[in-house]
C-alpha cells in the first residue's frame, strides 16, 4: 500500500471564508474511500492553499512549495486535485509540475477530469485542459478591463481610489467633494505665493488639515502628516482641471479615453504653477543649471533637515547649506556650517573609486552579511515549521468535528462555535505562515551577489576617465544611501565639518553608455566619515571606515 497527496486551492479568502476549499477537501475524502483501495492507496497528505492565485507558480505558494519538496523526496506516489485548474491556471507551470513529478515517478491525477498522463493521449489531453484554464483566465480578465473601458467611456471613475478633491457619486461619477477641494485650492494658492513644498507641508500639519489618507480613511504609515511628496503629486495632477485621462485596453495596444470631471482649479493658473514648479527645481539645481551631484540625499545632522545647493559671490562659491540657517521672520532654526560642495562632492567620489578600484577591501562585509544571513534564517525554519505543525493540527482537529457532525454525533448549532473558533485560530496561523515564507523568499544569496557588484565596479572602473557629469550623478545617486554634515566646534566656534557618507550597496545605477547597469545587491552598508578643516584649500581627509 502506498501514500497520496491531495492538493486544494481557493484564489481568495472570501472563497476561503465561504468554505470552498473544504468542500475539496471532503470531496477528496469520499474519491479515496471509493478509489484508495484499487490504486493500493492507504494514506494521503492534505496540501492546501488559501487565497492564493493559479497564476503564481506552484513553487511560490505555501503548501505548494512544501509539496513540491515532499515529491522530492518521494513522500508520496500520486498526487490528486479536484480538477487540473486547482493545480495551475498556466500551462507552462502545469507542464513543469508534471515534469517534476514524472521524473520522481509520480503519477498526476485529477479527481474530476478522466484523463491518464501515462499515455501520449491522456498527456495531450492534459495540456489541452491546462490551455482552456489559461484561456478562461485571460477571458475573465479581458471581460473586466472590458467592463472598466465601458465605464470609463461613460464618465465613471474605474481607477481606484478617488482623487483628493473628488468622490465617485451614485452614478459613479467623480464630484467635488467640499473641503478636500478647498484643501486642494489652498495648496495651489500657497505655492503662487511662494511657499515652498516644504513651507506648505509643515503650515498644513500645523492648521491640522487632513492629508488625502486621513480624509479618505485609508491605511498609510506616513497618512496623518503631510510631506512635500503629496504637495507635489497634488500640483501636477491635471485632474483638477476637469480632464483625466484613462489608459484603456491591454499593455499591447492601450488608448486615452478621456474623462470630463469637475472642475476645481482653472487650466490657465495650472498651467502657471506647472511652469512655476519647473523653474523652481531648475533653481534648486542652482543656477546656471549647475548640477548638484547629491541633490535630495544629503541633510543637516544637527536639524535633520535636506541640505541644498547655493551659490554666493557671483557663482564663485558653491555650498550645500542647511535652509534651517535661514531666517523666514521667526529666527534662525538651525546654526549649522555650510560646506563646499565640490569638496564633499569629490570626496563621496574618491569612495566611490576606491571601492570599484579595490573590491577585495571590502570581502569582509559580504562575508559577514553572509554569516547574519545564515544566522537569520535558523529561527524563520524552525517557527515555519512550528506554524505548519499547529496548521496541521488544527486541520485535524476540524475534521474530526466536521466528521462527528457529518455521522450525527453532535448537532450543527453544537459545532458552530468550535468550528468559529479553529477558523479564527487557522487565519491567524495561516497569515504568520505567509509572513515567514515571505521572510524565507527574502533570504538572499550573498556570494552571488558579490560577484554581480564586482561585474558593475569592473564597468564603472572602465569608464571612470570618460563618465561625464550626468554619469557620476546616477551612480553617486544609485550607491550613496544619506549624507549627513555635522558642523564642528572649538572654543565655542564654527571649526569646519564632519560628513558622515552612507553607502547601500546594492542601489540601481543607471549609465547611458554602453548600458544600464543594476546591482542586485540589496544589503551592504559600508560608511566612510571625511573631515573638511575650515577655510582649507586641500578638501577633505577621510578620518575612517566602517
Amino acid at each position: 500500500m502506498a501514500k497520496c497527496a491531495i492538493y486544494c486551492r481557493v484564489s481568495t479568502d472570501e472563497q476561503a471564508e465561504k468554505g470552498n476549499v473544504q468542500s475539496q477537501v471532503e470531496y477528496a475524502k469520499k474519491y479515496l474511500e471509493l478509489h484508495g483501495p484499487e490504486n493500493n492507496i492507504d494514506d494521503f497528505e492534505l496540501y492546501i492553499d488559501e487565497g492564493i492565485s493559479g497564476t503564481i507558480p506552484l513553487a511560490d505558494r505555501p503548501a505548494g512549495s512544501k509539496l513540491i519538496a515532499d515529491a522530492n523526496s518521494n513522500s508520496f506516489t500520486i498526487l490528486y486535485m479536484y480538477r487540473l485548474d486547482r493545480l495551475a491556471r498556466s500551462v507552462k507551470h502545469v507542464l513543469d509540475t508534471y515534469e517534476l513529478l514524472e521524473s520522481k515517478g509520480i503519477a498526476l491525477k485529477s479527481m474530476t477530469e478522466a484523463f491518464d498522463t501515462s499515455s501520449p493521449t491522456g498527456k495531450f489531453f492534459m495540456t489541452l485542459l491546462a490551455s482552456i484554464a489559461a484561456l478562461e483566465r485571460d477571458t475573465i480578465r479581458e471581460r473586466t478591463q472590458m467592463g472598466k473601458d465601458r465605464n470609463a467611456r461613460a464618465g465613471k471613475w474605474v481607477s481606484g481610489l478617488t482623487p483628493f478633491g473628488y468622490r465617485a457619486g451614485d452614478d459613479g461619477k467623480l464630484k467635488i467633494y467640499g473641503q478636500e477641494a478647498e484643501t486642494v485650492k489652498m495648496i495651489f494658492d500657497l505655492y503662487n505665493q511662494d511657499l515652498t513644498m516644504v513651507e506648505i507641508a509643515r503650515y498644513l500639519n500645523a492648521r491640522g488639515v487632513d492629508t488625502p489618507a486621513t480624509s479618505k480613511g485609508t491605511k498609510s504609515k506616513t497618512g496623518g502628516k503631510w510631506h512635500p511628496a503629496s504637495i507635489s503629486k497634488i500640483l501636477s495632477a491635471e485632474v483638477y482641471t476637469g480632464k483625466y485621462q484613462y489608459l484603456q485596453g491591454s499593455k499591447g495596444n492601450r488608448k486615452n479615453i478621456e474623462m470630463d470631471v469637475p472642475v476645481i482649479i482653472d487650466i490657465e493658473v495650472f498651467s502657471d504653477i506647472q511652469k512655476k514648479v519647473k523653474d523652481n527645481a531648475d533653481l534648486y539645481r542652482g543656477r546656471k543649471g549647475r548640477l548638484y551631484l547629491l541633490r535630495g540625499i544629503i541633510f543637516c545632522g544637527h536639524c535633520g533637515l535636506a541640505m541644498s545647493g547655493s551659490t554666493a559671490n557671483n557663482n564663485k562659491h558653491i555650498y550645500y547649506r542647511c535652509p534651517g540657517t535661514a531666517d523666514l521672520g521667526q529666527g534662525k532654526k538651525c546654526t549649522s556650517r555650510s560646506i563646499k560642495a565640490v569638496d564633499l562632492e569629490n570626496a563621496v567620489w574618491n569612495d566611490i573609486l576606491e571601492l570599484v578600484n579595490h573590491p577585495d577591501k571590502f570581502q569582509k562585509y559580504f562575508d559577514e552579511e553572509n554569516e547574519k544571513n545564515e544566522e537569520r534564517a535558523i529561527p524563520i525554519s524552525s517557527e515555519l515549521l512550528g506554524v505548519e505543525e499547529s496548521i496541521a493540527v488544527k486541520q485535524k482537529a476540524r475534521g474530526k468535528i466536521l466528521s462527528m457532525v457529518a455521522r450525527g454525533i453532535v448537532s450543527d448549532q453544537e459545532a458552530e462555535g468550535e468550528l468559529k473558533d479553529l477558523a479564527i485560530e487557522l487565519r491567524a496561523l495561516n497569515s504568520r505562515k505567509e509572513y515567514l515564507f515571505e521572510q524565507k523568499g527574502k533570504e538572499i544569496n550573498i556570494e552571488e551577489e558579490f560577484v554581480n557588484s564586482r561585474i558593475a565596479f569592473d564597468i564603472i572602473k572602465e569608464r571612470a576617465n570618460s563618465l561625464d557629469i550626468d554619469d557620476k550623478f546616477n551612480i553617486i545617486q544609485g550607491l550613496v544611501s544619506r549624507v549627513d554634515v555635522f558642523t564642528i566646534m572649538k572654543n565655542g566656534n564654527k571649526g569646519g565639518n564632519r560628513a558622515t557618507i552612507k553607502y547601500a550597496i546594492g542601489h540601481c545605477v543607471e549609465l547611458p553608455v554602453p548600458s544600464n547597469i543594476e546591482f542586485n545587491t540589496k544589503i551592504y552598508n559600508i560608511e566612510s566619515t571625511w573631515l573638511f578643516q575650515a577655510f582649507s584649500k586641500k578638501g577633505g581627509t577621510r578620518i575612517k571606515w566602517s
